[in-house]
């Protein structure tokens, strides 16, 4: 993996807010991956839309008001934007009540820009089930062309209301610009999960790299990748067969337990798979070296556990009129958020839904050994008014720096605006080459030093293969992401070991890596060179302040 997929990785990371608990944040990452997938342009029969009303649903209208304002959607979804749009008076207020086998889905309005639409709503249930997961299994929009438009859904409990209500907020990724239409929603089967867990007849000290485990469950066997106990830190890697969206949307897990108690993951990510056709996960578990012989390992996983089979279709207008007019866009000047930024500035668009700061990626005319920096820490101040934003990017505009709007002004252009960015993270890659001399299966280290920072090499071989560990005792070095070896002045890299988006090691709070070579050493009579490759590390002096506006 070079220092760019790495950039990516933790771009992705930065973008991915953690407004939810864990298992309702992993639901939406994985719509959001599937509508990526599905929401490329192509061409729909034009068809005419649906009766409102259909025979496995009661439609309820009544006068357009300003409703769902107040229920909390900013607070419980991070989605600020909507509230100030309907509050404002940009959105189209709904009051549509659908029912279908005894459940309600209330339509609350609906709110579009240039980019993305959504609608506020609440779900009434009689005799709400117990859950960790709820989710539409179908959700649809259809647009007055035909042309179906997938949908995300989120939700979490009411708690202004009775019990038995969820308020939810739908969307897309689907610009109206300045016109209206008319869109058919269509939803399907709310179905309710909870965790099921299983015991494994494995302990965590038996544990081996490359183990097969039987998880007793649909998913199979799972192979561990790696198991590594360092101050008090679990890492467990491993690889599970089956990448189908529709098998990872049950979050499928190992656990860890200790007698009776469960210990809850500091840290998970999904990874880049080693293989077509299996999913690569990372869990960190905080464990102590006493505890490491009395510790259990568990597998977990979502399991329906209630579904209704209904079917709730409405009809709406979305005008995206007023909200276009009232969009305000300034050209920037083409600067660089900084000297070795990886973006310079475009253009600023704000909407009632969201302040962007559109850029260039200029990766392209940088050289692999040229620095790169991102900024953890995105804040926009508005008119002294501190708003927290983060890099997103799409497949056609490219990145840009996505931030909610906290309220309207009538003239955006008198607004003070300024871009504020911290937490800096700098990657580089070196040239230099350090000497492999006398490689065998005893442990050998080399000191050296990158950007002041004193890292150390530690070399050996297992059979053929050589296997390079690097650490450094500073903190703030995150890690080398990728080192490469000198043979017959040609750079051999080492096998696929993607580094976790996020904080250092992957929520280890380590920096050391450890990287194999196979087959490197079956040829014992050539020099070896170790190059350091790509690395990173925080620098948290660095940073930059643009006035926007």
């Amino acid at each position: 993996m070079n220092n760019r997929v790495e950039q990516q990785l933790l771009e992705r990371a930065r973008r991915e807010r953690p407004a939810l608990p864990d298992f309702e944040a992993m639901w939406e990452r994985i719509q959001a991956d599937q509508t990526a997938a599905r929401s490329r342009p192509f061409r729909a029969p034009r068809t005419r839309l649906l009766p409102a009303a259909i025979a496995l649903s009661s439609v309820l209208v009544a006068a357009p008001v300003v409703a769902g304002t107040t229920l909390g959607w900013d607070e419980m979804f991070d989605r600020l934007g909507i509230s100030t749009a309907l509050k404002s008076g940009f959105g189209n207020p709904l009051d549509i009540t659908v029912r279908s086998e005894g459940a309600s889905v209330s339509l609350k309005g609906v709110v579009t820009d240039e980019q993305q639409l959504y609608v506020p709503f609440t779900l009434d249930v009689p005799h709400l089930p117990e859950y960790d997961v709820v989710a539409f299994e179908q959700k649809t929009l259809t647009n007055s062309r035909g042309r179906t438009i997938p949908l995300t859904d989120r939700f979490r409990p009411n708690a202004s209301a009775a019990p038995g209500q969820l308020a939810g907020v739908l969307g897309a990724e689907y610009g109206l610009g300045k016109k209206r239409e008319q869109l058919q929603l269509s939803l399907q089967n709310v179905r309710f999960y909870k965790y099921k867990e299983t015991a494994l007849d494995v302990s965590l000290a038996s544990l081996r790299e490359g183990q097969s485990i039987d998880t007793k469950t649909a998913f199979g066997k799972l192979n561990i990748v790696s198991v590594i106990q360092d101050k008090g830190v679990l890492t467990l890697r491993y690889e599970m067969t089956g990448d189908q969206p529709s098998l990872q949307q049950l979050d499928p897990r190992l656990t860890l337990k200790i007698g009776d108690r469960a210990v809850a993951a500091s840290y998970a990510a999904v990874l880049p798979p080693n293989r077509e056709g299996t999913t690569l996960r990372q869990d960190v578990f905080p464990l102590a070296d006493a505890d490491w012989e009395r510790a259990e390992l568990g597998f977990k996983q979502l399991e329906a556990v209630h579904t209704i089979a209904g079917r709730w279709e409405a009809e709406f207008e979305a005008d995206g009129r007023r909200t276009g007019e009232a969009t305000y866009v300034k050209k920037l000047e083409p600067v660089l958020v900084d000297q070795d930024a990886d973006i310079q500035l475009k253009q600023l668009v704000v909407t009632p839904l969201k302040i962007r700061i559109l850029t260039d990626d200029i990766r392209k005319t940088k050289s692999s050994y040229d620095p790169s920096v991102s900024f953890d820490k995105m804040e926009l101040v508005i008119d002294g008014q501190s708003i927290p934003g983060g890099m997103w990017e799409t497949e056609k505009g490219g990145p840009y720096l996505n931030f909610e709007s906290p309220e309207w002004y009538r003239d955006w252009s008198a607004v003070p605006m300024k871009l504020q960015l911290s937490e800096a993270r700098v990657s580089k890659r070196s040239k230099d080459r350090l000497p492999l001399n006398g490689v065998s299966e005893a442990r050998q280290s080399i000191e050296t030093s990158l950007d002041g920072f004193p890292v150390t090499f530690t070399y050996y071989r297992q059979g053929q293969d050589l296997l390079i560990e690097s650490e450094s005792s500073d903190p703030r070095f995150l890690g080398i992401s990728q080192t490469s070896v000198i043979v017959d002045r040609k750079p051999v890299y080492p096998e696929m070991n993607p580094m976790p988006p996020g904080p250092p090691g992957g929520g280890t709070g380590s920096n050391k890596r450890v990287e194999r070579y196979p087959g490197l050493l079956a040829d014992s009579g050539k020099d070896l060179q170790l190059n350091p490759g790509f690395y990173s590390y925080f620098d948290p002096e660095r940073k930059a302040e643009i006035d926007i506006n």
